[in-house]
């Protein structure tokens, strides 16, 4: 009977990791201190942040979501209160030139697209404004996070605005002492300088945008949920590994009375991946040698196997982890997860309700601070408007209950004109009306004197005499129309 022991490792198929993270090599390494350049805390610099996003299996959607809503639908401009065609129509052809003419290769959309995709993903992005010589309007780039840098806030400027006073609506330029930074974008080998915008100076100017106050970078919203996003792609790596390797519980294998061959031994080191799932291991043992040398009696070899743990493991590990993290990370965006295209526990009117409040708390607010940031409160000023401001667009979200309520409510008191009924045409014809067409004579008729001079509108059915119905079940004629579409657009 043998006495030894032996110890061999079970191999496993080949396994393929990616790394979730890591600290990437920083471009700007070795010029930090030459230039008086800040570096970003670890692991929050901008190419570490994208590559997280990468491979996250949530942010990229949430992102997505933000760009198609936000920027998805469009710019506009609208003329500030007071103003009109008659005080601004200047100002309105110069934004428009403008929008037109920032960049010849990329729309105002496109850019705004892409800066929200940078903060979204590092918390920053970068606008440069260069102004082409001879040319009035300036032009604008989107800047790359991973190749700007800044200083500290340690020299004085003079920052220059003129602002439209809404009291007077008079055009008035002032001026502030600031503490600003510089700001450096390495190009190759070489490194290019920025001043903020609004500073003096000669170097190109710089609009940043930036997520939190506490430095001189910015932090993307979801920067607190890293653990959840390294351990969701951990997760999901360790699912790979599973099923590429299959399942081997830790055990022993006992010999009692023998050894195992040395085909058994190798037969066994090999076990591994799905060749090793559904089969049988045969396993061959010589027992040991009792007798002399006329007395050749072997003993009876036995083998057993001894599982040390024994899981209950189901067709994926850590699914339930998975699905927290993925809500964490949407509760940082603030979506709802219908906009992510998980939909499978909503109806109509919930999902409808989700819209609305992605709608009004986000999406919004977001159109309005990331245009008054750029164009409202510094390109246009710069060039000399004053009376317009860029808008982003927003969805149609269409509440036909809501709007069958309030047309009820118009038609039942008779005081609908045939220019109220327009836009209910323009909306169920999918077509524009030309209005100047008809008299303003026409268009302020209101819909009770059309009855009177057009008894064929009337139905034949109705037995009634009284105006105010008949107006009644015109305009909910044109409004079961209109719902039906506009629950195509909901």
């Amino acid at each position: 009977m043998s006495d030894e022991s032996q110890w061999f490792q079970i191999s496993k198929g080949d396994e393929r990791h990616i790394p979730s993270s890591a600290q990437l090599p920083d471009s700007f390494e070795n010029l930090y201190d030459r230039h008086g350049l800040l570096p970003f805390p670890l692991g929050n610099d901008p190419a570490s942040c994208k590559l997280l996003v990468k491979n996250s299996n949530i942010i990229p959607q949430c992102i997505e979501a933000y760009k198609r809503n936000i920027a998805g639908y469009g710019i506009a401009l609208e003329y500030l209160p007071g103003e009109n065609d008659a005080t601004a129509i200047d100002d309105w052809n110069r934004a428009e030139k403008f929008l037109e003419t920032c960049n010849l290769e990329d729309s105002p959309e496109e850019i705004i697209g892409m800066l929200i995709e940078d903060l979204e993903s590092c918390g920053m992005a970068d606008v440069e404004v260069a102004w082409p010589q001879g040319s009035e309007y300036p032009t604008i780039y989107r800047m790359k996070p991973q190749y700007i840098r800044c200083t500290t806030e340690s020299n004085v400027s003079t920052i220059k605005r003129k602002r439209r006073i809404k009291s007077t609506k008079k055009i008035e330029e002032f001026s502030q002492n600031i503490y600003a930074r510089r700001y450096a974008m390495k190009r190759g080998q070489s490194v290019v300088w920025f001043r903020l915008f609004g500073t003096e100076g000669e170097d190109n100017q710089i609009i940043p945008l930036r997520f939190g106050n506490d430095g001189p970078y910015g932090e993307p919203r979801w920067f607190g949920n890293t653990p959840g996003v390294v351990g969701s792609r951990e997760a999901e790596e360790l699912n790979v590994s599973y099923f590429s390797n299959g399942r081997m519980l830790s055990m022993i294998l006992t010999v009692t009375n023998g050894r195992l061959t040395k085909q058994s031994m190798e037969l066994l080191k090999n076990v591994k991946g799905s060749q090793s799932q559904g089969g049988i291991l045969y396993l061959e043992a010589k027992g040991e040698e009792t007798g002399g040398p006329l007395d050749e009696k072997v003993e009876k070899v036995a083998i057993k196997l001894d599982k040390l743990n024994d899981l209950l493991q189901q067709d994926a590990l850590f699914l339930d982890y998975g699905k927290e993290k993925k809500a964490d990370i949407l509760s940082s965006f603030r979506l709802p997860p219908i906009l992510v295209g998980q939909s499978s526990d909503y109806n109509r009117a919930t999902a409808q309700a989700a819209l609305r409040f992605a709608e009004e708390q986000i999406f919004e607010p977001y159109r309005k601070w990331i245009m008054d940031e750029i164009f409202n409160k510094r390109l246009f000023p710069t060039i000399g408007i004053f009376r317009v401001k860029a808008t982003l667009r927003g969805p149609r979200i269409i509440d036909p209950e809501d709007r069958k309520q309030l047309l009820d409510f118009i038609a039942d008191r008779g005081i609908m004109l045939v220019r109220d009924l327009i836009p209910i045409a323009e909306e169920v014809l999918d077509t524009t009306v030309d209005e100047s067409k008809y008299t303003e004579e026409y268009l302020d008729t209101p819909i009770v004197q059309m009855i009177n001079s057009q008894p064929a509108l009337m139905t034949k059915d109705s037995d009634t005499d009284d105006i105010q119905d008949q107006v009644a079940m015109i305009a909910k004629r044109l409004l079961r129309q209109s719902d039906q579409e506009a629950g195509i657009h909901v």
